[in-house]
């Protein structure tokens, strides 16, 4: 530069950019119906602290920080994309990782058989979900702190089953087996013993039970024999406690673990056995995603840790028995009562000539001789509340639920009732109500007909709460016992019925499905199942499977001590082949008619069934939605030929939740199924409607 150059001093050059050199980073996903995981850096304060598995916080959009799983670390070259991109997680919420390997193993294959998402699946693998450590967990009473050493001399069949499944559960490894006992065999005892032998090798052991209404008895059971090894986990025990329950499993110190179908995700160290008892009981699959069924997820469970799998049931599935049948499951009969105590004696009621009388003369006369005798009886009918359904007789208007199209069930507002008759303080002001079953929707019993103002409004058909009701006037003596949803919502209530009858203070106990299996009463000798024929009446392919099950499973409550018991069910179908089988109590003679049937019409278990219901507010739009769905399979040029689209066609229940539902339905086999589902997450479904996928359901919506 010359003296006389006044431009300013050149700058100097930058130097050449650096490319990002390697950095970890952490796959994580979050409890969101979204396909992708998402990347975060790991900052300095997690390096070396971090583990799949291992929840943590993470900014997340507009949402802000959010809980999320960490799948995967590793280490990425961002050369391509710059790692000043991607965020950071924030905190570990774990000191230590809330799923294993094997965890993640089964949300993975949750996520591709249930067609969720991998966040869907992983957080419902993970069972404390999002919630964080509560300050002060609360620790329940037991029901018991000590084990005794009562045993029983087992009968034939118990010793039989004992020497085919014990060993198995010695040696280890993945034995799937289907343990088919007449109700009264002693199954649970064969559970105890094989537990008995997992503890034993120093592993634990998890049993599954449909219903929360069983887990007191068998509660009482596990604890009798093992004492504080014992823990229980259901959606009705606090918090808290299922807080230390999760960490118990997680630390080893969890033994024995009881719950239902929620429970098989507890993350249980050494894990050495699965029993899932009532394995045919629809409340085993879940009704929001990811939708699985707790009986697939178990046996992936047994597969994934190299244990054996007990499943048990007086009237098993179709899809486990067909299985024991073809050699895929080891088949464990147990076909006599312990003590060689006599099945029930089932008779029909045949109802059809006899207008809308409660009890046939049979039925009544025989509750007369029971309560004569201090015995107990058992009155089924799967429908609560006090009326079905509410008509005016004037002009034929029926209440029924704007959002769902379904008949409005009456709940006639009344004093509770402790078992044995004595009535409790009014817990509620509300007025008699209307309710929809399905949506929840309520609205007051109106005076006067909504369309034509007559005052003719009538009460018609009957639920539990009516049954009690009549019943009480034909037997005004009698202590009653009602049990289903309506009176076991308050904490403990499942338990101050089965005490309750346990005790024998009640005579007459009046139920839905919930006391239909599973429970030991020995003083009920008698048991009436109202409207037997019920089920037979849905549009679904397993009506006659649902119909067997349900009416051998509660005949199988009558009896079970040393006084004979008698069954009577009141049918308008006494020919029908499930209802011939219940009677015989025959469950081969109805299984090998009812998988004829299957076969021929290509139902599960021999060929998978997936349900596509499109949803909307605008009926036309689903309908449009739903006939554009199926020309987007048919055009599709990898979908498997083998997966036949049925539909599209309104479903059963048009109307659900104030949304018009239409369905399409997907039949195929078992190996390539999931190519179907892979293919279907392409599709996105138009604006307004959205789209609902649900393998292997139980019941057609």
């Amino acid at each position: 530069m010359s003296d006389g150059d006044t431009r300013p001093p050149a700058l100097p050059s930058p130097p050449a950019a650096v490319p990002d050199s390697l950095v970890d980073v952490a796959e994580v996903a979050f409890p969101l119906p979204v396909p992708q995981t998402f990347d975060y850096l790991i900052p300095p304060t997690l390096q070396g602290a971090l583990r799949p598995g291992q929840r943590i916080t993470a900014p997340f959009g507009h949402r802000g920080a959010q809980v999320g799983v960490v799948l995967k670390i590793c280490r990425k070259d961002t050369s391509q994309r710059p790692s000043a991109a991607l965020k950071s997680l924030l905190t570990a919420v774990d000191p230590i990782p809330a799923l294993s390997e094997k965890d993640i193993l089964l949300a993975r294959r949750l996520s591709t058989r249930y067609f969720c998402s991998i966040g869907q699946a992983i957080f419902c693998v993970l069972p404390i979900g999002k919630h964080l450590p509560p300050k002060r967990p609360k620790v329940s009473a037991s029901a018991a702190t000590a084990a005794t050493a009562q045993k029983f001399t087992l009968t034939p069949d118990q010793q039989n089953a004992c020497e085919k499944i014990i060993p198995r559960v010695e040696q280890g490894g993945f034995h799937p087996m289907l343990l088919w006992g007449v109700a009264a065999s002693g199954k649970t005892e064969v559970y105890l013993r094989a537990i008995e032998a997992a503890l034993k090798k120093g592993n634990s052991a998890l049993y599954l039970v449909p219903e929360i209404g069983l887990t007191p008895q068998v509660e009482a059971l596990l604890r009798g024999r093992f004492g504080d090894l014992v823990e229980v986990w259901h959606s009705e025990i606090a918090r808290g406690d299922r807080w230390r329950t999760w960490e118990n499993a997680l630390a080893g110190k969890c033994r024995v673990l009881l719950g239902p179908r929620s429970a098989v995700f507890v993350p249980l160290q050494n894990l050495g056995l699965v029993v899932m008892d009532e394995e045919h009981d629809p409340s085993y699959k879940e009704d929001s995603a990811p939708r699985y069924h707790a009986r697939e997820v178990a046996l992936e469970k047994g597969r994934l840790h190299g244990v054996p799998v007990i499943l048990g049931s007086a009237t098993p599935s179709m899809e486990s028995y067909r299985r024991a049948l073809e050699g895929e499951i080891a088949l464990v009969e147990m076909s006599h009562r312990v003590f060689d105590r006599p099945a029930p004696d089932v008779r029909a009621a045949d109802m059809r000539r006899r207008g809308g009388k409660l009890l046939s003369p049979e039925l009544a006369e025989s509750i007369a001789e029971r309560l004569a005798r201090k015995e107990q009886c058992l009155i089924f009918l799967n429908r609560r509340g006090f009326s079905t359904y509410v008509t005016c007789a004037a002009c034929g208007w029926e209440a029924r639920c704007p959002r769902c199209a379904v008949s409005l069930v009456f709940h006639k507002a009344q004093a509770p009732m402790k078992p044995g008759g004595e009535l409790l303080p009014a817990a509620t002001k509300n007025p008699n109500d209307l309710h929809c079953h399905y949506c929840g929707y309520g609205m007051p019993l109106p005076e006067r007909c909504p369309r034509c103002r007559s005052a003719e409004i009538q009460l018609k058909g009957r639920g539990t709460q009516k049954i009690v009701s009549e019943l009480a006037l034909w037997f005004p003596q009698a202590r009653f016992l009602r049990w289903d949803r309506d009176t076991t919502r308050k904490k403990g209530a499942h338990t101050e019925a089965f005490d309750a009858v346990r005790l024998e203070t009640v005579d007459i106990i009046v139920g839905t499905q919930m006391i239909a299996q599973g429970l030991d009463f020995p003083a009920v000798t008698l048991v009436g199942v109202l409207d037997a024929d019920r089920t037979l009446r849905f549009p679904d392919f397993r009506a006659g499977e649902r119909t067997f099950q349900l009416l051998t499973q509660v005949a199988g409550r009558a009896g079970r001590a040393e006084k004979p018991g008698i069954v009577f069910l009141q049918t308008r179908s006494p020919d029908h082949y499930a209802v011939r089988a219940a009677l015989r109590l025959d469950y081969k003679t109805f299984a090998e008619e009812e998988l004829k049937f299957r076969r021929e019409m290509e139902y599960p278990p021999y060929k998978r069934l997936v349900q596509i219901l499109l949803r909307g507010k605008t009926a036309e739009r689903v309908e449009h939605a739903a006939e554009e769905l199926m020309r987007w399979i048919e055009e599709r040029s990898d979908w498997p030929k083998e997966v036949e689209p049925l539909g599209p066609a309104p479903s059963f229940y048009v109307l659900r939740a104030g949304l018009t539902q239409w369905q399409v339905l997907l039949k195929g086999p078992e190996n390539v199924m999931e190519l179907a589902l892979s293919a279907l997450r392409d599709y996105k479904p138009p604006k307004l409607v959205s789209l609902l996928v649900d393998a292997d359901p139980e019941e057609l919506q």
